[in-house]
């Protein structure tokens, strides 16, 4: 299984859409944006068991990709003080990974909700590539 070094990353859904908070502060919500607008560089860590944390860099405070509560279908993804864990499945590509929720089916993805910019939500597992995200180290 391929493994993704602890680092600062943007994290491309597409080639034109990166993860992006375009405040940083607590419950600030995450969307897909064209590189360019808003905090689009994370910082990844392992917690050495396969479990990762994702952290906004620009925020005044620790801020993490989270969600409110217990793991719900389409929920909204927000940044959130509380260090939440996502599992980084590969995908097919190289430097690809599904971003899922440990111990739930579903994975960071695209909301349903049809506004710009998309918003980011808990999406049902498919396991289709369409749903793995790209780490392209920054810097």
């Amino acid at each position: 299984m391929a493994a993704i070094s602890d680092g600062l990353y943007q994290i491309a859904f597409t080639d034109e859409q990166l993860l992006t908070a375009m405040g940083p502060g607590p419950g600030d919500p995450l969307m897909l944006l064209p590189p360019g607008d808003g905090m689009q560089e994370w910082r990844v860590r392992s917690d050495g068991n396969s479990a990762y944390t994702i952290e906004a860099t620009h925020a005044h405070l620790p801020l993490f990709v989270s969600y409110e509560g217990d793991p719900d279908m389409h929920e909204l993804t927000m940044l959130l003080s509380d260090e939440r864990a996502w599992k980084l499945l590969p995908g097919h590509e190289p430097d690809s990974f599904a971003i899922a929720v440990p111990g739930a089916p579903m994975r960071l993805g695209m909301s349903l909700l049809r506004i710009f910019p998309p918003r980011v939500a808990l999406a049902p597992e498919y396991g289709d590539p369409y749903q793995a995200w790209t780490f392209r180290k920054a810097g």
